[in-house]
C-alpha cells in the first residue's frame, strides 16, 4: 500500500501533500419501493412535495452564502440547482410513478436517474457533467426524504485531504477551505461544479478515482491535480521530492501571478487578447481570477440540454445580464444554442440520427425552428442593454446564406435597429466555412476557429471514436492551412479572428497561431496564465516565419518536432522549467 498510485481525473492543477481526511456522503437508508391505495399514493405526494420544498429552500441559502462569501458567478450553482429540484417536469414524473404505485424515495429516484441518463452519452464534457448537478439533486432530495439535512456538514482537521465518493459543491461551499489542502473524490469530472469551485479556491483536486476503499482516515496522502495521481503513504526520496516540487510550485504561483495584471504582449509589441470559456456564470469567478479580459466562448447549452421544456426568454435574459455584468464591461461572446448531435434536448422531440454530427444540429435547428432562435436573441438583446458588450456567435455555419438568415432575424428582435455595442460573428469549425471565408467576413463582424470540430471535420474523424483517436490530429498541416485562410480573411476585412478550441490552451500551439495571424484566444481560466507567458516570452516575427514552415510539412509529427525545436531555441526558460 505503501508507495502505491490511484489515478483519476485531474480537475484543479497543483500538488499537495496532506493527511486523508473521508466523508461519507451516502444516501439516505433504502426506502419502501412501492405504496398501495389511494390515501397513500396522496400522503406519498405530499411527502415529497414537502422534501422537495425543503430542497429549494436549503439550496436558495446556499446561494446567498455563495454570493455573500464567495460571489455572484459562484451562487449560480445553487440558484441551478433549485430549479432543477423545482422543475415542473421533475414533479409530473415523479407524481406519475407514485401514481403507479412506487414510494415516494423509488419515484424521486427513478425520476433522477431518468434525467440523468440524458447528459450520459453527450460528448461534450461539460455538458456531460451536468448529469452530476442533477445526481446531486437527487441526493439531496434523498436525504430530505429521509428526515435528514439537505447538504451535510462537517468539522475538519487542519491539512485535510478531502475524501469522498462524491462531493456536491455544496459541500464544499460549506466546509472550511482554510483546512483543505487538496480533494479526492471517487466520481466526477473536471468541468463538475465541484471542480469548477476547487479551480476557484486554488485546491488540486482529482476526480473520478473510482474505489477509495485503499485510503484509510489520517493516512498521508500526495495529491497531484495536474497528472490526476494520488500517490499513497509517500516516503523517502520521494517524499522529498514532492516537498521540492510543491515549493516550486509556490514560486511558480507567485510568478504566474505577477502577470495577471499584464498584457499578452510580444517582445517586438504584438498585444493578443487572451479571453476564457465558460458554460456556466459560475465559471465567471475564476476566469477573471486568472485575469481573463473577456470572455471568448459562453456556451449557453446547459439552459436547453436535457430539459423537458425550453428555457424562457426571461431565464435566459437572467443568465446572460448576470454574465455579462460580472464581466464589467469586458465583451462576452454568447454562443448561440449548439444542440442536437449528441446533447440531447427532449423538448425539442428530435428523431434519431444515424449520424448526428452531420445532421439536424446547432444553427441549422435554429433556423428551422426560427422562433427558438428569435427567443434567445431577444433575450441576449435585453441582457445588453445600456451598452453591455455582447457578441453573437453561431455554431456550425458552412455557408453566407445562413448568416444572412440570422441577420434578419436579428433585425426582426431590433426593430430599431441593432445596437452598436452587439456584434454578430461565427465560429469556423466546418471546411467549408474556412475556403469560403473571404465571403463570410464581408457579413460579419468577427471570426472565431472552433478547432474541435475542424479538426474532427477536416480529417473525417469522429472525436470521440478511442479505435481511430491517432487519426485525431489537430496540429495536422491541413488544419493548420485553414486556420490560416481563415485568419487572413479576418484580416482583410479588418475583422478579430481567435480561437476558441483546446488549441487554444496548448502552448505547443500558441506560436503557431500567432504566426497564422490569430488575434484573440480563448480557453479554460486554469491555461491562461501559461499561454501568456508563453506569449510574451517569444517574438511575432520569430512565430510567423514557424507558421509558415509548419503549414508545408507533411504530417502532424513533422509539425510538433519543429515546434519543439522552435520552444526550445525561442522560449529556453520555458522548455527547461516544462521538462
Amino acid at each position: 500500500m505503501i508507495g502505491e498510485f490511484l489515478r483519476g481525473v485531474p480537475a484543479s492543477p497543483g500538488i499537495a501533500l496532506g493527511t486523508a481526511f473521508i466523508i461519507d456522503t451516502g444516501d439516505a437508508v433504502a426506502a419502501p419501493n412501492s405504496v398501495s391505495g389511494p390515501a397513500t399514493a396522496a400522503a406519498e405526494k405530499a411527502h415529497w412535495s414537502a422534501a422537495r420544498d425543503s430542497v429549494v429552500e436549503a439550496l436558495n441559502q446556499l446561494a446567498e452564502r455563495a454570493r455573500s462569501k464567495v460571489g455572484a458567478a459562484e451562487a449560480g450553482i445553487f440558484e441551478a440547482q433549485a430549479l432543477m429540484a423545482g422543475d415542473p417536469g421533475l414533479q409530473e414524473q415523479v407524481d406519475s410513478a407514485i401514481d403507479a404505485g412506487q414510494s415516494a424515495e423509488a419515484a424521486s429516484q427513478h425520476a433522477i436517474d431518468g434525467f440523468a441518463a440524458l447528459f450520459a452519452d453527450i460528448e461534450d464534457a461539460y455538458l456531460r457533467q451536468r448529469g452530476n448537478d442533477v445526481r446531486e439533486v437527487g441526493r439531496a432530495l434523498s436525504r430530505a426524504l429521509a428526515g435528514r439535512a439537505p447538504v451535510p456538514l462537517t468539522d475538519l482537521p487542519p491539512g485535510a485531504v478531502v475524501c469522498a465518493a462524491e462531493l456536491g459543491a455544496g459541500t464544499l461551499l460549506m466546509l472550511d477551505r482554510a483546512s483543505i489542502v487538496a480533494l479526492v473524490l471517487g466520481s466526477g469530472g473536471a468541468t463538475s461544479h465541484v471542480a469548477i469551485l476547487a479551480r476557484t479556491f486554488g485546491i488540486p483536486t482529482v476526480l473520478g478515482i473510482g474505489d477509495l476503499s485503499a485510503i484509510v482516515s489520517g493516512m498521508l496522502l500526495a495529491v497531484d491535480g495536474t497528472s490526476g495521481e494520488v500517490q499513497l503513504s509517500p516516503e523517502g526520496t520521494r517524499l522529498t521530492e514532492l516537498q521540492d516540487q510543491i515549493e516550486a510550485q509556490a514560486a511558480e504561483r507567485t510568478s504566474l501571478a505577477r502577470l495577471r495584471g499584464e498584457p499578452a504582449t510580444t517582445p517586438d509589441g504584438f498585444r493578443l487578447d487572451l479571453w476564457a470559456n465558460i458554460g456556466n456564470p459560475s465559471d465567471v469567478a475564476p476566469a477573471l481570477e486568472q485575469g481573463a479580459e473577456g470572455v471568448g466562448l459562453f456556451r449557453t447549452e446547459f439552459l436547453i440540454a436535457g430539459r423537458e421544456t425550453l428555457p424562457t426568454e426571461n431565464e435566459q435574459f437572467s443568465v446572460y445580464r448576470q454574465v455579462l455584468d460580472d464581466m464589467s464591461g469586458r465583451p462576452v461572446v454568447i454562443r448561440t444554442f449548439d444542440i442536437g448531435g449528441d446533447k440531447p434536448v427532449p423538448a425539442l422531440h428530435l428523431p434519431p440520427e444515424a449520424n448526428p454530427f452531420l445532421g439536424f444540429r446547432a444553427i441549422r435547428i435554429g433556423l428551422h425552428q426560427p422562433e427558438l432562435l428569435a427567443t434567445q436573441l431577444r433575450a441576449i438583446v435585453r441582457a445588453a442593454e445600456g451598452g453591455r458588450p455582447a457578441w453573437i456567435m453561431l455554431p456550425m455555419v458552412s455557408s453566407v446564406e445562413q448568416v444572412r438568415q440570422v441577420r434578419g432575424i436579428l433585425r426582426g428582435v431590433c426593430p430599431d435597429g441593432v445596437p452598436a455595442h452587439l456584434r454578430l460573428g461565427i465560429m469556423v469549425e466546418i471546411p467549408s466555412a474556412a475556403l469560403v471565408a473571404p465571403a463570410l467576413a464581408k457579413e460579419v463582424d468577427f471570426f472565431s476557429v472552433g478547432t474541435n470540430d475542424l479538426t474532427q471535420y477536416t480529417l473525417a474523424v469522429d472525436r470521440g471514436q478511442d479505435r481511430i483517436a491517432a487519426l485525431y490530429q489537430p496540429f495536422h498541416p491541413a488544419v493548420l492551412r485553414l486556420i490560416g485562410l481563415t485568419a487572413q480573411a479576418a484580416a482583410a476585412a479588418n475583422i478579430p479572428c481567435g480561437v476558441c478550441g483546446e488549441m487554444a490552451a496548448d502552448v505547443r500551439a500558441t506560436a503557431v497561431l500567432l504566426g497564422l495571424g490569430i488575434t484573440e484566444l480563448s480557453m479554460s481560466a486554469s491555461a491562461l496564465g501559461y499561454v501568456k507567458r508563453e506569449v510574451r516570452a517569444m517574438s511575432l516575427s520569430a512565430a510567423r516565419e514557424l507558421a509558415d514552415e509548419v503549414i508545408t510539412l507533411p504530417a502532424q509529427s513533422d509539425v510538433l518536432t519543429r515546434i519543439e525545436a522552435f520552444r526550445a531555441a525561442q522560449l529556453p526558460p520555458l522548455a527547461a522549467r516544462e521538462s
